[in-house]
C-alpha cells in the first residue's frame, strides 16, 4: 500500500488540513484509504485532537481516534498488498521524514505556511529526502504574491504540490479555543464549542447604529462590555454566533435569558476589551483544524492540488486510464 508522509518544519502550518484535503481528493479514486497521526515521544494533546478529527471524518486508518507509533504505522502499511490504496500519515512537526521513510517506506510532502517560508531549508530537506520528495504544499498564500512565490520556488528547483490561498474559515478558531485563550466562563455553548468563528467584531461606542453595524458580517463573535445591554441585544438581533463579555461580570438577566433562548454562547472574561481582542487576534495564526473546516479544505484541494503529480508519486493512475 503506498504511504504518503505529511511533514513540516514547524507546527501550526496546516499539516492536518492538507492531509484531510489530499485524502478527500484521493478517496473516490482509490480502493482503500486511511489517515493516521504519528504519535510524539511525549503525550501531545494536539496529536490526539488530530487523530480524533480523522476519526470523526471517517478517514481514520485505525478507527480508534488515537495517534499511532511508527511500528503501528509500519504494520498498517503491510496489512494489504493492494497497490490501489493509500495510507496518509501526518508526522509531528520537525520529525525527520527520512526517518519515517526508512521505517515505513513511502514518499513525503512538506507543508509550510507562506509567511514563514524558508526556501533554503526546504531545499535542504528536499536534498535529504531525494527522489522520495513529492513536493511542497504552501498554505495561506496571499493572492497578490502567488505568482512571485511560484517563480522563486521554480528557480530553486522545488516542486510545488499546492499553493493554497489565504482562507478566513481555515484560519478561524473555535468557540472553545476562544474561551480557553480568554480564560472565560462559558454559558449556553452545549454542542457548539467546536463551531468556528470567522471574524471578531468590537462593539461600537454608541448603541444607535448597533444592529446595522453588526449585521454587516456573518459567523462573527462580538466583543462587548458586560454593562452594555443595548449593544448586546443588537448583536443578538444581528444573528451573531457568540458574545464575548469583557469586564468579568454577568450581563443583565434579560440579555442572558435571550442568549440562552437562542442558543448563543456567552463567554465572560475578566479581561478588558482591548486585551481580549489582542488575545483573540493571536488565535487566527494558530487555530487547529476541525470537522467544520473539512468541506472548505476539500474545495481548495480540488482547485489547487497538483493531483497528477501526487498520483504519479504514489504509483497510481486516474480511473479510466489504461495500465499501458
Amino acid at each position: 500500500m503506498p504511504v504518503l508522509l505529511v511533514s513540516s518544519l514547524r507546527p501550526l502550518v496546516g499539516k492536518t488540513a492538507i492531509s484531510v484535503g489530499m485524502a478527500q481528493r484521493l478517496g473516490p479514486h482509490v480502493h482503500r484509504l486511511g489517515l493516521a497521526r504519528l504519535a510524539t515521544a511525549e503525550r501531545d494533546e494536539a496529536a490526539g485532537a488530530d487523530a480524533r478529527c480523522f476519526d470523526s471524518l471517517a478517514l481514520s486508518a485505525e478507527k480508534k481516534g488515537q495517534p499511532l507509533s511508527l511500528e503501528e504505522v509500519a504494520e498498517l502499511a503491510k496489512e494489504t498488498s493492494s497497490s490501489d490504496g493509500v495510507l496518509i500519515v501526518e508526522l509531528p512537526a520537525g520529525f525527520p521524514p527520512s526517518e519515517a521513510i526508512r521505517a515505513v517506506g513511502g514518499v513525503a510532502v512538506l507543508v509550510e505556511r507562506s509567511a514563514e517560508l524558508n526556501a533554503s531549508k526546504v531545499g535542504a530537506l528536499q536534498k535529504e529526502i531525494g527522489q522520495d520528495f513529492v513536493g511542497l504544499a504552501l498554505t495561506a498564500v496571499p493572492s497578490a504574491r502567488a505568482t512571485a512565490i511560484a517563480g522563486t520556488l521554480a528557480q530553486k528547483g522545488i516542486p510545488i504540490l499546492a499553493l493554497l490561498p489565504e482562507d478566513r474559515l481555515l484560519s478561524a478558531p473555535s468557540i472553545g479555543e476562544m474561551a480557553q485563550a480568554l480564560e472565560a466562563e462559558t454559558l449556553f455553548a452545549d454542542g457548539r464549542t467546536e463551531e468556528v468563528i470567522e471574524r471578531v467584531t468590537i462593539a461600537s461606542i454608541s448603541a444607535d447604529p448597533g444592529q446595522d453595524y453588526f449585521a454587516r458580517f456573518d459567523r462573527q463573535a462580538v466583543v462587548v462590555r458586560y454593562d452594555k445591554p443595548d449593544l448586546q441585544l443588537a448583536a443578538l438581533n444581528a444573528d451573531s454566533r457568540c458574545l464575548i463579555l469583557s469586564g468579568g461580570q454577568m450581563p443583565l438577566a434579560y440579555v442572558s435569558d435571550r442568549a440562552e433562548e437562542e442558543g448563543v454562547p456567552l463567554l465572560i472574561t475578566g479581561e478588558d476589551t482591548v486585551t481580549a481582542v489582542q488575545a483573540l487576534e493571536a488565535l487566527y495564526l494558530k487555530s487547529r483544524f476541525g470537522h467544520q473546516k473539512a468541506k472548505r479544505i476539500g474545495q481548495l484541494a480540488a482547485a489547487h492540488l497538483d493531483y497528477d503529480s501526487l498520483l504519479q508519486a504514489l504509483g497510481l493512475r486516474q480511473k479510466g486510464q489504461s495500465g499501458r
